[in-house]
Formats: C-alpha cells, sequence, structure tokens
C-alpha cells in the first residue's frame, strides 16, 4: 500500500512539473490492476476461479501453485506406440514431461499435445489470455485427486504425463508400448471421497486429460 501511495504521489508531481490537468485513464487501470493484484494474490484459497481456472493446490506462501482447467480434453490417445519417452520420467514436473513428449512424439491429436495448444480466456473476448497450460505429472494429478471435488471430476479415466516403471506389477510393462491410465472414482456414500487407481493400457487407447498451469 505505502509503494502505492509512492506511486500516486510521484504521477502527481510528475502531471505539476508537466502541467497535465489529470491522470490518465491508462494510469488510473494500471494502478487498479496493482491494488487488485495484490488483494486477490494475498486471498488465494484451494477451489477459487483464478486466473482461467480453478486453483487446486497452494505452496507454503500461500501465493503460489497449481490451477486446473476447468474442462477436460479428449478423449485421447497418449501417443507414439512403440517410442519410450525417457524424458517423460518425471513425477513432479508436467511441465517438462508434456514438452519431452512433444519434442519426441510428432502425432497429432496426443493428450500431451491438447494441453500445450490448449488456450482459455476470462471473462469471454475481454479477459487475459492463459496459453501455458501442460499435462499434470503422476503426483500433481493425485494432488488433482485429493481436491477433485474443487475441482469438479470424476467418474472418468485420464492419462498423467509420467511415463512410470511398473514398481508393483508382476509383470513389468513395456514403456514403448504402455503408460498406465488413471481411474478416478467418489465413493457413492460420501460425494465428497475422491480416489484412483492405476492400471497399464496401449498408448493408442482414448483416455481424457485435465490441463493445468503453474502461477
Amino acid at each position: 500500500m505505502r509503494k502505492l501511495y509512492y506511486i500516486l504521489i510521484g504521477l502527481t508531481l510528475s502531471c505539476a512539473f508537466v502541467s497535465c490537468l489529470k491522470t490518465s485513464d491508462a494510469d488510473v487501470i494500471l494502478l487498479q490492476d496493482l491494488l487488485e493484484t495484490k488483494s486477490v494474490r494475498n486471498n488465494l484459497f484451494i477451489g477459487m476461479a483464478y486466473e482461467g481456472g480453478t486453483i487446486f493446490y497452494l505452496d507454503e506462501t500461500g501465493r503460489h501453485g497449481l490451477i486446473a482447467a476447468t474442462e477436460d480434453l479428449g478423449p485421447a490417445p497418449w501417443g507414439c506406440f512403440g517410442t519410450a519417452i525417457t524424458g517423460a520420467r518425471s513425477h513432479e514436473d508436467g511441465n517438462a514431461n508434456t514438452q519431452a513428449i512433444l519434442e519426441a512424439c510428432p502425432e497429432p491429436g496426443i493428450a500431451a499435445r491438447l494441453c500445450d495448444q490448449y488456450v482459455k480466456r476470462e471473462n469471454g473476448n475481454k479477459g487475459k489470455t492463459y496459453s501455458d497450460w501442460f499435462m499434470p505429472s503422476g503426483s500433481q494429478f493425485s494432488l488433482l485427486v485429493q481436491n477433485a471435488g474443487a475441482v469438479g471430476f470424476c467418474g472418468k479415466t485420464y492419462w498423467c504425463s509420467t511415463e512410470e516403471p511398473a514398481g508393483f506389477q508382476a509383470a513389468p510393462v513395456n514403456l514403448a508400448e504402455r503408460v498406465y491410465q488413471h481411474n478416478v472414482t467418489c465413493a457413492v456414500s460420501d460425494p465428497s471421497v475422491y480416489g484412483f487407481f492405476r492400471s497399464p493400457v496401449s498408448k493408442s487407447m482414448n483416455r481424457y486429460v485435465r490441463p493445468i498451469r503453474a502461477f
């Protein structure tokens, strides 16, 4: 607030020296944006509509986190059956996985490409545009499921971007051909309880994907 006060004083003095009669409309809009951004950033919460989607994770500062799109994309294949993509093995970084998939897999219409090409504009055609979406990693997808009620998805099968070895499977999964699908379920007796189970399927199978972005 003190910084904003000094900005206002500076604008007033500048106008006095150059004999301007009033602050321009652009300056007023800029100052309003500064106020609104600071206010919103100090009051973020899980389930809040924010920057093109819904917040489903906040870090320890409460000012940064992850946002899920408000809609599913697909169904679409994970893509590139017969190709193992070692750069897409991160459980934490879905953005890095997504970029690795796109670089190694030219196949059109795959889940990672749908996320990368997704664009969301706030407030119809007048709001800010967000185009930095990616396919969630395994851990990020787990966070999504933990807050599935706030995000609004249940009863579908999704891809995540992590191409992972089969640690608990009786037979190892050929990662050139198969990755894990995630079946999101909600308890019939208690709709607020969500969970998911994984099963390996062909990369050519069609499943849904929920784009996310970081802020």
